[in-house]
């Protein structure tokens, strides 16, 4: 087992972690595994009741945060292929892209008959 936390080390490292951004004002502490009561300030819709132990391993509790992370991530994963993969161009009457290449068709395996050869 390990040592208890205080309130103190906890709100110390609370506010290492995350700054300002959640209101720790009227958490009632009891221990480190028994859930707490606070706010986020940027979306202050409803208070989030977490473990401190939780709220320190996690994002924070505040589902909404989360939300706009994992838009945030999904944005940026999209940007970063696409730029890995521009979108492909058709080809123009003359064969060529638009770079001035020509465009190479994709290479499709033989049709399967339909008679048994035997």
């Amino acid at each position: 087992m390990g040592n208890p936390i205080s309130r103190e080390l906890f709100l110390e490292r609370a506010l290492s972690r995350f700054g300002d951004r959640y209101d720790y004002g009227d958490i009632v502490y009891k221990s480190y595994k028994t859930p707490i009561k606070i706010r986020c300030r940027i979306h202050p819709v409803k208070q989030i009741s977490i473990t401190p132990e939780k709220h320190l391993q996690t994002t924070g509790g505040c589902k909404f945060c989360l939300r706009d992370m994992r838009i945030q991530m999904l944005e940026r994963e999209l940007f970063r292929q696409s730029a890995e993969h521009p979108p492909l161009q058709a080809g123009t009457q003359d064969g060529r892209n638009g770079s001035g290449e020509e465009s190479r068709a994709v290479p499709q395996p033989p049709a399967r008959s339909s008679r048994r050869q035997g």
